[in-house]
């Protein structure tokens, strides 16, 4: 690779700047690509121009002189328009001297760079290259190529350090919870805001009874939305306000509170003093679980500050509100669904994986947006935000917002309807589709939108939003209720997924260096067989009489698989014991360590079926973190390698007459179905709310051209040709 990663990552720090941005780009390209000639235009939507940015020439640097003239391009002018309408790079003639690269962020051209050499020709290398570096940059530049409009047409000359967010302001982030939302920011900075607090100059002394009124309303809000919590999402009621409330009626938290306004401390700062001594008491605490307290701590003394001295000092409820946050843990998602958020955008660039399977569970919109300066403002700002393509707009006009209340209606629109009786390709195949859940409102969901069964239950999620590690009998109860609402629908249930980027804090105080290569999934449950057979025996006391199937995660090796299956067989047996009648479940594993691959035809010889879960499958297959916002490019599910894997695992699980699901993110996104259903693959299990369009896709394909696809995509052995064949940009 010409280009170093460290390399890319350096044109983002310590600019001052868009235009020095944009320069560093061009100074990149002149060390690796030997040109005499580079330039960057992007595209101006409300002008239908291709404008000037930079070039050699604005750089001013190395010998360079300063040329600030800039000219624009009408949108379809000579080969950079070729480029920018094609998609693809263009070059002048057969002397390949100039070449022109275009620069999309999805589907959506946004510039073109122009390259030129005076003597050599650009090779077919030098084309890919430069489309590599486009596709990195793509992201920065839409939003470098938004201010830069923006600041064009307002007269106003806006930077990243000095942006006040005055106008109308488009930017794209990433989709993680689909979903259209509006509403006023709210910043869930619980650090800054409690610093606030200790800044505050109470303008009068209030007395005990206005504090004891405010600690009063304060406990009857947590009790409300813990009712709340309880009603929606009885499978996951982790009292996530039960640590509020205990403070709350503490003694000595209180008594202390009253022995300094006896001596004549104004309440809030007796409050305040007390809850700061209370907050380092807990920070310096061994236990993991006492220190996780201070963030209780904090949002419990800013709920009774908005009571006492009113909202707009000490906001705390985002209902109806955008939520900013830079990260969130799942009890602040639950807190947020509880106050009915409208949407959230999350700025710190990634995301872990279950707080966006759990923003789309309690249908909250979510995007993601490397953007951290929206977290340093200090007045609310209007925002539309789309958590299905991840776009945002800061202080949108009317045209806006009524695009959005059509996009809303037609979402709720497409939530009431069914889904057809069943799921055949354009050819009259029948194709499986089934559901992931996670919690009690998705399984509701699925079965109003008559989905054929449940391809997924995540049993993490329980223990995920508890303070404390669920017994056998609170197990019982949640899966209780997943079995009898599914009725005679089929489920799966894949056993406890911990570890990774979903830790169980309350479990042990540890911390590893490379987590998701340490101790998570069947790895937890094989070091900790006491909890696993708890939760085993919980699965099978639910099911009763219903053959349920059991599915272990991230098997790499045949001994997890036997000693799982031996686990399995211990806690049946225990059960017949006990005098209880279960039903020997059906077992299954998922494929997402590619050493299974190796040994795929003896794997299916031990189950009776098998899942591919391919968010996983992909992060391991490639070496890379998929919640690493740096490497999101790196993240590629149309790998040759990748796709090459799923059709080996098709293959050898037809030969053996093993039934085989795909359960991960490939399974519902457009340019992959076909590809799927191409090698074979007969069941796809997604997201309630990508079951209707994933249907759709579905019913658009013919088997006979998704296989001369596969075929053809299979035989080619880099990215940059499957690209082109499935038209990604």
């Amino acid at each position: 690779m010409l280009f170093e990663f460290s390399e890319l990552d350096w044109l983002f720090h310590d600019t001052e700047d868009i235009e020095s941005f944009l320069n560093r780009i061009i100074d990149l390209i002149y060390k690796h690509m030997k040109i005499t000639g580079c330039s960057i235009y992007l595209i101006d939507e409300s002008s239908d121009q291709l404008v000037f940015m930079a070039s050699e020439q604005t750089v001013g640097e190395t010998g360079r002189t300063l040329d600030r003239q800039k000219h624009h391009l009408k949108r379809d002018d000579g080969l950079y328009g070729k480029a920018v309408e094609s998609g693809k790079v263009e070059f002048d003639s057969r002397k390949r001297r100039i070449m022109a690269v275009p620069i999309n962020r999805g589907q959506m051209p946004i510039g073109v760079m122009r390259l030129e050499r005076r003597r050599r020709p650009f090779k077919h290398i030098d084309a890919a290259t430069m489309r590599f570096l486009a596709s990195q940059l793509a992201n920065i530049l839409e939003n470098a190529r938004t201010f830069m409009m923006d600041a064009k047409n307002t007269g106003i000359e806006q930077t990243y350090s000095s942006l006040e967010f005055n106008t109308q302001i488009t930017l794209q982030g990433t989709g993680a919870s689909p979903g259209p939302a509006y509403g006023n920011s709210f910043t869930l900075d619980r650090k800054r805001s409690f610093t606030e607090l200790r800044r505050l100059r109470f303008e009068r002394v209030y007395t005990y009874l206005e504090l004891s009124k405010a600690i009063d309303k304060t406990e009857e809000q947590l009790l409300e939305l813990q009712k709340g919590v309880e009603e929606n999402l009885s499978d996951s009621a982790s009292l996530i306000f039960t640590s509020h409330l205990l403070i709350l009626k503490d003694k000595s938290f209180n008594n202390e509170i009253k022995s300094r306004i006896i001596t004549g401390i104004n309440p809030p700062a007796a409050l305040l003093a007390v809850a700061e001594n209370y907050i380092k008491l807990f920070a310096e605490n061994e236990n993991p679980v006492v220190r996780e307290k201070v963030e209780d701590l904090e949002d419990l003394i800013q709920r009774i500050f908005a009571n006492l001295l009113g909202d707009d000092i000490a906001p705390v409820n985002a209902g109806g509100r955008i939520v900013i946050a830079k990260s969130l843990y799942p009890s602040d998602i639950l807190m947020l669904a509880s106050e009915r958020t409208a949407g959230i955008l999350l700025v710190s660039g990634g995301v872990t994986s279950h707080i966006s399977i759990l923003a789309q569970s309690l249908k909250i919109p979510m995007v993601i947006l490397d953007f951290t300066d929206l977290l340093k403002t200090d007045k609310p700002l209007p925002i539309v935000l789309d958590g299905e393509s991840g776009r945002i707009c800061i202080n949108p006009n009317q045209d806006i917002v009524d695009e959005f209340q059509e996009i809303a209606k037609r979402s709720r629109k497409n939530e009431r309807q069914p889904l057809i009786e069943e799921t055949v390709t354009k050819c009259g195949k029948k194709i499986g589709l089934y559901t992931n859940i996670n919690l009690i409102p998705d399984l509701e969901e699925a079965i109003k939108m008559n989905a054929e069964g449940i391809g997924l239950y995540r049993t993490e999620f329980p223990f995920l939003l508890r303070n404390s590690l669920p017994t056998e009998e609170e197990q019982y109860s949640i899966y209780k209720q997943v079995i009898e609402l599914s009725g005679n629908r089929p489920i799966t249930f894949r056993t406890l997924d911990v570890g990774g980027d979903k830790v169980l804090s309350y479990y042990r105080d540890y911390s590893e260096e490379n987590p998701f290569l340490g101790l998570r999934s069947i790895r937890f449950s094989l070091q900790n067989p006491a909890i696993f057979r708890q939760q085993i025996r919980a699965i099978l006391r639910a099911a009763g009489n219903k053959r349920i199937k059991l599915m272990f995660p991230m098997i790499s090796t045949m001994e997890e698989l036997r000693t799982a299956k031996d686990l399995v067989l211990q806690s049946f047996e225990e059960l017949q014991e006990d005098g209880e009648s279960p039903v020997m479940p059906e077992i299954g594993a998922m494929i997402e360590i590619p050493s299974l691959l190796a040994i795929l035809d003896h794997i299916c010889e031990e189950v009776d079926f098998l899942s591919i879960g391919t968010n996983d499958f992909i992060q391991y297959m490639l070496a890379v973190d998929r919640n690493n916002e740096k490497l999101k490019d790196y993240y590629i599910p149309h790998n040759p390698s990748v796709l090459r894997g799923l059709k080996m695992i098709a293959d050898v699980s037809a030969a053996h007459n093993i039934e085989l699901t795909v359960c991960g993110e490939m399974a519902h996104q457009r340019e992959y179905i076909p590809f799927l259903l191409g090698i074979g693959i007969k069941n796809l299990s997604v997201s309630t709310a990508f079951l209707h369009e994933t249907q759709q896709i579905i019913a658009g394909t013919h088997l006979d051209e998704a296989r001369d696809l596969a075929d053809e995509i299979i035989s080619y052995s880099s990215t940059y040709e499957i690209e082109r064949r499935l038209g990604i940009q």
